[in-house]
């Protein structure tokens, strides 16, 4: 059976709201997809390849279609996402001409890489895949396998998962169906992008790393210990267990979870208290802040603009170092794009977005 002449894709970026550095822990996240996008569209080609254009970051690439890749280069999730479908089905017959433009910022923190991860795996699915349209969730379990798994890369599967899904998630990280819906809407989000590059795969190596010392000495100690279970009452007596170079890890992922709680405890509200979800960010981001050291001069000054123009709430969003901020800023958007902008950073308000979508 013949394929599509034309096929777009549409992905969007995402916000992580609550729970940075928890998904790979086996924690819960709170995350929003939002209305800026990777757009990828393809074009039959008659041929035996994927012609790849990118010209957002000027870059091309080719690929044959029955290429097997028995060696995958570093962060190469084209290649990898190919193997990953090969080995359920999905095996392309055709050529395509791919052209990617995006208006999510690159490397700032908004998941940017991704989403095309999603909509490629979307779009693969959509031309080559069973005859039966893949779900959501399927598109988001294949994405991750694709990006972290095959890779052998730190991250987690909120990225994957919010991007597919769209509008305001819970995610129960240790479960792959472990998903609900918050929200449709969300008001008064606005994205900060400092320009400062991030370095998302070291930053989660390390934070990881010591944080799975903390939980490997402890559990060693402690027959039957689960992270999930600590209380931040417990903490005093957990800490005194613990060397003091590597114990802040440990702080937060119990205190950041505690704070995911929290919030999602506010989102199930019939008429959820936003003063009381922005001061949940704040909380969450000092965390961030001071325990995992996450931010950067140009961050704390964005993250002080936004709460002196009128925003309920600010926190870091994505791994850390540079990147971006989500701002809760209800009312004062306007405002909140100003001074972050007068911060030297691009600011964009923003909506709450469906998820993947296949638009042609």
């Amino acid at each position: 059976m013949s394929t599509p002449e034309l096929m777009v894709v549409r992905a969007p970026g995402r916000m992580c709201l609550f729970g940075e550095h928890q998904d790979y822990l086996g924690l819960p996240v709170i995350a929003a997809a939002i209305d800026r996008y990777i757009e990828m569209r393809a074009r039959r080609n008659g041929g035996d390849r994927f012609r790849i254009e990118m010209p957002d970051i000027g870059a091309s690439r080719e690929i044959q279609i029955d290429a097997r890749f028995p060696i995958l280069e570093k962060r190469d999730y084209f290649a990898s996402t190919l193997r990953v479908l090969r080995r359920y089905g999905c095996i392309p017959t055709e050529g395509y001409d791919v052209e990617i433009r995006g208006t999510i910022p690159i490397n700032a923190g908004a998941s940017s890489s991704s989403a095309v991860v999603v909509a490629w795996v979307r779009l693969l699915l959509a031309l080559f895949g069973p005859e039966v349209e893949a779900d959501a969730l399927t598109v988001a379990r294949l994405a991750y396998e694709s990006e972290v798994k095959e890779h052998g890369e730190p991250g987690g599967m909120m990225d994957h998962y919010s991007i597919s899904l769209g509008s305001v998630i819970f995610i129960d990280t240790a479960r792959e169906d472990g998903v609900e819906t918050l929200a449709e809407s969300l008001e008064g989000l606005v994205l900060g992008d400092s320009r400062l590059p991030k370095d998302t795969v070291g930053t989660l190596g390390s934070i990881k790393q010591n944080t799975r010392r903390c939980l490997d000495l402890l559990s060693k100690e402690i027959p039957g210990f689960d992270l999930k279970d600590v209380a931040e009452t417990d903490l005093p007596a957990l800490l005194k267990r613990l060397p003091e170079d590597i114990s802040g890890y440990f702080l937060a992922a119990v205190r950041n979870h505690a704070c995911t709680w929290r919030a999602y405890r506010e989102f199930r509200k019939t008429i959820p208290d936003l003063a009381a979800i922005g001061e949940l960010m704040n909380l969450h981001h000092a965390v961030l802040r001071d325990q995992l050291k996450l931010t950067v001069p140009k961050i704390d000054a964005m993250i002080d603009a936004a709460r002196y123009a009128g925003a309920l709430g600010a926190k870091i969003n994505g791994s850390g170092g540079g990147g971006s901020i989500v701002v809760l800023a209800p009312g004062r958007e306007a405002e909140v794009v100003e001074a972050l902008q007068q911060a030297g950073a691009q600011a964009y308000p923003v909506q709450v977005a469906e998820g993947v979508r296949v638009d042609a």
